[in-house]
């Protein structure tokens, strides 16, 4: 019981991360907040890609800033 219930928890504050952090870079809020309702934390690096990929079709490759 405890188990289901952090997992909802995670699952719900992901989300609500997910929206908030789409929300901040632009990209769509219902698919990232889905995709944080669902997969939680572990979407992360997809998030951060998808934004990296969003700043390199708007300024072009030479204003692409990498981070290591």
């Amino acid at each position: 019981m405890t188990y289901l219930i952090l997992m909802l928890s995670i699952s719900l504050s992901s989300g609500v991360f997910y929206y908030c952090a789409a929300m901040k870079s632009g990209l769509g809020l219902k698919r990232w907040t889905f995709a944080g309702v669902c997969f939680g934390p572990v979407a992360w690096p997809m998030f951060c890609m998808q934004k990296r990929m969003k700043v390199y079709r708007k300024f072009g490759v030479n204003n692409l800033i990498w981070q290591a």
